[in-house]
Parts: structure tokens; C-alpha cells; sequence
């Protein structure tokens, strides 16, 4: 039995992975890990009887045998074989470093503890620590597994998100309800919200740099969301995984990995896809594209100036503060202004992050 603790258990990618873990009799629930959902959180202690349940802001008086308070993520994977990290933001870091720390195998679906702390998990990734669950890197990360030689590139795929079609000269006003409206993805509100400005493409990037060190990465437009990614090999050939978006695919791959038997999940066939599209991705139309994938480049602390700038200036636009071009804005002037520091701890992290959000809280208000 591998038990698994699952950090985010009560947003999208934590729901689904309760209901793979309860299917999989190899599979052991340990720990469930919550943000503030306190009800749904209690169901699912009820249903799935975990050895440990704790919530990070309860807001207000917890029931018994709840844990919560400054240890919640130490107490929350003592005793797991593998953690499934689904927190959301930044704020999932510190559970990635735990489990760097322990050598505890590492089913990572926040893409943050990478974009902003990439240097502090390096000796992890090399050391098959990580297992992506993000759809497009656990494509390439099934792709090379079984590849012997050097591959050429990796081409991450982009639906364009939901305002893809929308004339761009209407892009900058659009609305919340519109912008929440996926068309091929049922995703966390940030997460939608960032696939429509492709920051949420960059950060896999950046991430992908991490992941898959010494390859060359880019990016297309495939709005059809089937082709989940694609690896170039030493030949010239291309080799991907295909098939209708489900997030339980790569969350099974990953909490079963690397030998354990998996169940057929997803059962459509070519002829459910319709015609395939793929085609380069209009940089006017998503300008903090290469505004995020520049802060990668740039590396120290500017990817976590960039995330806390886009958190804050998404939280802005979700309350109708700001735009939705306003979004970009708010990143930009943040990079502009940010001393970066070399990434040589976790405190260095979380200050960078702490004074990005200072400054995009001061340029939202500027913006209301």
C-alpha cells in the first residue's frame, strides 16, 4: 500500500485525486490538507476516514480532530510515502521543500513551487523526486521516459484559453463571467484566468526548464486541447499522448508511479477528436506570455516577483477592480521595479514575494 497525502484536497486537481486513490485498492489515503473550505472538507473525512485532516484558515472554530496552526504541513505528511501537492500558489512551496527534505516522492500539481523555487528542488528533480502532474509536462514526462537517446525539443501545447476568439481590440475589457468560461478545461477560477493571458503557459515553461534541464522548449496553439504535448526526437519524428482533457489521467500516471498497474480512465477514440488545429501563438494577444517567460529567463527572484504580481492583480480583476488587461500591467510594472536577489533560500523567496505583493497592491489601487 503507498499512502498518499493530499495537499489541496478540496480544490479541483484534490477532488479527483480522492476519488483515483478510493478506486485504487494499492493506494492508501494518509492525510487530506485544505485552504478554508471547512464543509467540504469534513465530507470528505467522513467518506474517505484519513489518518490526518487539517485546514490552513478555518475561519473560525474547528470541530475535533481537525488540525491546524503553524505545523499543519509537517503533521500533514509525517508518516505519507507520497504527497500530492494541488495547494494553490505560492503557498505551495514550503510543502515541496518537506518533501525534499524527507526524500519523499513528490506528485507535484503547483507549478509556483518550480516557477518561484525551481533552484531550491533541483537536487529533488535529478534525483526522481518529482513526478509532474500538470497534463502537458506529464506527457513529455512519460514521452522520455521510455527514450533511451537525447530528444531534440519539447512543444508545449495552449488552447488560448476562453477569450481566444474574442477581436482583440475587445480583449482588454473583458469581462469576469467570460473570462471564466473555459472551453475545453474545468479549472480552479486563477487558473482560468491565467490560461486566458497565457501566464498560466509561461509559468509551464519555466517550469518544463526545471523539469526537463538542457532541451529546447516552445509553444503552439492547439485549441482543441487533445494533443497534451509533444516531444521532437533525435530522428526529426514526434511522439505526444492524445485523448479528450481529464485531469485524472496524469494524476493517476503520477500516484502510481512507476510500476503500478493502471485502470482504463479515459475510453474516446480518434473519431471522437474532430479536426486537429495547431498554429503559432499571436504574441499581441497575450503580451504577459513573454513578459513571464523573460522573468524566467532573467532567473533569481523575478519569477517570484512575476507570480505574486499576477496572484494579486487576479484576486483585483476576480473582485472587478481592475481590467482584464489591467492584469498585465500589474506584472509589468512589478518586474520593472523588482531588485532581484540570487535564490539561495526559502526566506529569499517568500521576501521577494512578500515585497511584489506590497508593490501590486499599490499599482491596483493606482488602477481602480
Amino acid at each position: 500500500m503507498r499512502k498518499v497525502a493530499v495537499l489541496g484536497s478540496t480544490g479541483s486537481i484534490g477532488t479527483q485525486a480522492l476519488e483515483i486513490i478510493h478506486a485504487n485498492p494499492e493506494l492508501e489515503l494518509h492525510s487530506l490538507l485544505c485552504g478554508s473550505n471547512l464543509d467540504l472538507l469534513m465530507q470528505q473525512r467522513e467518506q474517505f476516514s484519513p489518518s490526518v485532516t487539517a485546514i490552513d484558515s478555518p475561519g473560525g472554530e474547528c470541530p475535533g480532530g481537525i488540525i491546524t496552526g503553524q505545523d499543519i504541513l509537517q503533521k500533514t505528511i509525517d508518516g505519507a510515502d507520497m504527497v500530492l501537492n494541488a495547494i494553490v500558489g505560492s503557498a505551495g512551496l514550503r510543502a515541496s521543500l518537506i518533501c525534499r527534505e524527507r526524500g519523499i516522492k513528490l506528485a507535484l500539481a503547483n507549478k509556483e513551487s518550480l516557477v518561484v523555487g525551481g533552484e531550491l528542488l533541483s537536487d529533488h528533480i535529478r534525483a526522481g523526486g518529482i513526478i509532474p502532474v500538470d497534463s502537458e509536462h506529464s506527457t513529455i514526462f512519460r514521452c522520455l521516459h521510455s527514450e533511451p537517446r537525447p530528444v531534440r525539443s519539447i512543444t508545449l501545447t495552449a488552447s488560448g484559453g476562453s477569450v481566444r476568439d474574442l477581436p482583440i481590440e475587445e480583449l482588454k475589457n473583458a469581462g469576469v463571467d467570460d473570462i471564466l468560461n473555459h472551453p475545453t478545461w474545468n479549472m480552479g477560477a486563477r487558473i482560468t484566468v491565467d490560461s486566458a493571458t497565457m501566464v498560466n503557459k509561461a509559468f509551464e515553461v519555466i517550469e518544463a526548464r526545471w523539469l526537463f534541464s538542457g532541451i529546447n522548449i516552445d509553444v503552439v496553439l492547439h485549441p482543441q486541447s487533445i494533443v497534451h504535448s509533444f516531444v521532437r526526437l533525435e530522428d526529426g519524428s514526434w511522439k505526444a499522448l492524445l485523448g479528450k482533457p481529464d485531469m485524472k489521467v496524469p494524476l493517476q500516471y503520477a500516484l502510481q508511479y512507476p510500476g503500478r498497474e493502471l485502470e482504463l480512465i479515459s475510453d474516446d477514440c480518434p473519431l471522437d477528436w474532430g479536426t486537429l488545429e495547431f498554429s503559432e501563438l499571436p504574441r499581441q494577444r497575450y503580451p504577459a506570455f513573454d513578459l513571464i517567460v523573460r522573468a524566467g529567463q532573467d532567473g533569481k527572484t523575478f519569477p517570484a516577483a512575476a507570480n505574486a504580481a499576477d496572484e494579486i492583480a487576479i484576486a483585483a480583476f476576480l473582485a472587478r477592480k481592475i481590467s482584464f488587461g489591467d492584469i498585465t500591467v500589474v506584472i509589468e510594472e512589478v518586474l520593472k521595479g523588482h531588485e532581484a536577489l540570487e535564490v539561495s533560500d526559502f526566506q529569499t523567496v517568500m521576501e521577494a514575494d512578500r515585497v511584489s505583493r506590497i508593490d501590486a497592491e499599490r499599482i491596483v489601487r493606482r488602477l481602480c
